[in-house]
């Protein structure tokens, strides 16, 4: 047995060399981080400008369609106006298109198959826009839409859509599902009887610049309106 002399001092542990680390070797990593966070910062500045945009996007359709919508309702107006001034012209289309074989197509009452069906077929006329805006000038002189404020604006432009002048707006109107209804019209012809008509008023509110370009537009708001209206008339 070994016996440790007091006079013998105690063994110090050996010191291990440590690796020397140097700020050179953590560049790397530090360049990692720092594009990564840049990288994520690009991103999420990307999908808050797209939602933005997207945002921005579907309120303009929103509120084309709300025009549109108004604007059917307008062109509904319109047309019971215009048949209880005048209705000849309407009723004798009317009438023709059903024996027709050049009738104008309508989508109210459209047949699946070939276009036109043979007759007698389901009566329909389709009162233009230009028809209601030549009515317009003659009796009262105005015209459908506000004319465009602003000089130097594309061809077709409207002031009573926007301020900016930058849409406009058109419509058809089809006459269909005339019924006489035996009751005598108001006043002292006894020819005149009240009829019965369908009005299916298909209204679109679209870019004005890409319609005066190439005469169709990329997107358009289109709302169609239905309504049952009673006028006179003798031709039925």
């Amino acid at each position: 047995m070994v016996t440790p002399s007091p006079n013998a001092k105690p063994r110090q542990p050996r010191a291990t060399a440590l690796p020397r680390v140097t700020r050179q070797d953590e560049r790397g990593a530090a360049v990692f981080i720092v594009v990564m966070v840049l990288t994520l910062l690009t991103a999420v500045g990307l999908f808050a400008v797209r939602s933005a945009g997207l945002a921005d996007l579907a309120a303009g359709y929103d509120r084309e369609g709300a025009q549109a919508a108004l604007v059917a309702e307008y062109a509904v107006t319109a047309s019971a106006a215009y048949l209880a001034n005048d209705s000849s012209t309407v009723i004798t289309g009317y009438t023709r298109s059903i024996t027709s074989l050049d009738p104008a197509p309508c989508q109210t009452n459209a047949f699946v198959g070939t276009f036109p069906p043979p007759p007698p077929r389901a009566g329909c006329y389709r009162l233009e826009f230009p028809e209601l805006q030549s009515s317009f000038n003659r009796i009262s002189g105005e015209s459908v839409f506000a004319p465009a404020n602003l000089t130097g604006g594309p061809s077709g432009s409207t002031s009573s859509l926007n301020a900016n002048e930058t849409t406009n707006a058109t419509f058809v109107v089809e006459v269909t599902d005339s019924a006489q209804t035996g009751v005598p019209a108001e006043g002292d012809d006894a020819k005149m009887s009240t009829i019965m008509l369908t009005l299916t008023a298909i209204s679109q509110v679209r870019p004005a610049a890409a319609c005066a370009e190439s005469g169709t537009a990329p997107a358009a708001g289109q709302q169609a309106m239905r309504a049952l209206i009673a006028t006179k008339s003798s031709l039925l």
